[in-house]
């Protein structure tokens, strides 16, 4: 999957291929092995590239990462190429019904709200895991729930409808 990032101002395109069990990310003319494994309660994670090795504190938000890693904090603004596409044609708005969906294969690790509950716009939908990674999957707009498509500990195929809101 592409990615798009932002730190610092400088803006650099990621992509992230899995061969195997390995991940790959390429980002212009630079190759990069990774291996990315989740250690503890969620956020902190085990990070090799290249075979070097860094220990990291991740802050998954909704359109940005902060990261805490070699002794300092870094906070990176990341969207996919879905995302990227999507804000591109609608200008960051979303209106009416609203369907959330799986960008990639993964297990339903958690499901934070009910048929019913009002959210505002950021709030944590679902939590999916994804190539050994938790992504929160968060409101785009504000609005209220009105169909669960999805349960804990269930596998979801990309672009499964999860939930839909109004």
């Amino acid at each position: 999957m592409k990615y798009t990032t932002k730190l610092g101002g400088v803006e650099r395109e990621f992509v992230i291929e899995r061969h195997g069990d390995a991940l790959q990310a390429r980002c212009g003319d630079k190759t990069f092995a990774l291996d990315l494994r989740l250690v503890g309660d969620g956020s902190a994670f085990s990070l090799l590239v290249d075979g070097r090795s860094y220990d990291v504190v991740a802050d998954i938000g909704r359109e940005e990462v902060a990261l805490q890693m070699l002794g300092q904090r870094f906070v990176v603004h990341v969207e996919d190429e879905r995302e990227r596409a999507a804000h591109a044609v609608a200008g960051n708005k979303v209106g009416g019904k609203q369907e959330l969906r799986a960008a990639m294969p993964g297990i339903v690790i958690d499901v934070k709200v009910a048929v019913g509950d009002a959210v505002e716009e950021g709030k944590t939908l679902v939590v999916l895991e994804a190539m050994k990674m938790q992504n929160p999957l968060a409101a785009e707009a504000p609005g209220k729930v009105t169909r669960i498509l999805c349960k804990k500990g269930e596998a979801v195929a990309a672009g499964a409808l999860l939930l839909e809101m109004e």
